[in-house]
């Protein structure tokens, strides 16, 4: 059941991931006990799609127990321990709590650097989470400099198409949208819509996203044929993954008045 969870996860499929998810902790804790680190680990699990699905309230108290007895059973230091610190900065993020986040993804990002190396995969990862909060914060600047670095060095070590490094494109492309540059995000927008298209298919949640971004990039520069034509296609795609009354959906349709 953990596996096909996995593989639900990785597909972007967080829907159907979510009711299995929740029966294996159930089960773990009743099993296991509240304590074991099978249970705690399948806890972050859930927390994590929670956030995924826009769920934050669920996710935030499962994620805050997780650290609180992982900083306690493994220690503050502990990869565990920095895999629930970042979990919890994520959910921040997507509250709107940047300002919680920033502490805790900057800690997360100076422990990896120092354990793991400033070229590890996780350590990038933690730089990349800082850089969304950068841009959340207004440091687009700083934002700018480190998804410079990400996605040089995922370009490197792990090709241009592979979906980490599509991710770290999108990032930069967001990152010029912040600082006003819409003209210089375009083509990455459409770069990684035309990879992840191929890769994951266009009803993949990543998928959707950057059809989102993209459809408010041509808001902005004013390409409204070339909108319509989008918009046509991934209102669907956002109604069907994300609901009819999603944020998402309810912006593309106000992009279009």
């Amino acid at each position: 059941m953990v596996n096909l969870t996995n593989t639900y996860d990785s597909l972007g499929r967080q829907t159907d991931a979510l009711p299995l998810e929740e029966e294996v902790l159930w089960k773990f804790r009743k099993i296991l006990g509240p304590e074991h680190l099978s249970t705690l680990a399948a806890m972050n699990n859930l927390a994590s799609t929670f956030r995924l699905l826009g769920k934050h309230q669920d996710a935030l108290p499962l994620a805050e127990e997780v650290l609180e007895k992982w900083q306690k059973m493994l220690g503050p230091d502990h990869l565990n321990t920095l895999i629930a610190t970042n979990t919890l900065a994520n959910i921040y993020h997507s509250l709107g709590r940047n300002k919680d986040a920033l502490p805790l993804a900057e800690e997360v990002l100076e422990k990896r650097r120092k354990m793991l190396g400033p070229d590890h995969l996780d350590t990038l990862m933690a730089m990349n989470n800082l850089m969304v909060i950068y841009l959340s914060l207004g440091k687009h600047k700083d934002a700018l400099l480190l998804v410079e670095e990400v996605l040089e060095k995922r370009e490197k070590m792990l090709g241009p198409d592979h979906l980490d490094t599509l991710e770290a494109m999108n990032n930069f492309a967001n990152t010029y949208l912040l600082l006003g540059r819409p003209e210089e995000a375009l083509p990455l927008y459409k770069k990684v819509l035309d990879k992840r298209r191929s890769l994951l298919g266009s009803e993949h949640q990543e998928t959707v996203h950057v059809m989102y971004n993209l459809l408010v990039t041509l808001k902005i520069l004013g390409k409204g044929e070339e909108l319509k034509e989008l918009a046509g296609i991934t209102l669907p795609l956002i109604e069907k993954v994300y609901g009819s009354d999603n944020t998402r959906t309810v912006r593309i349709r106000s992009l279009l008045d």
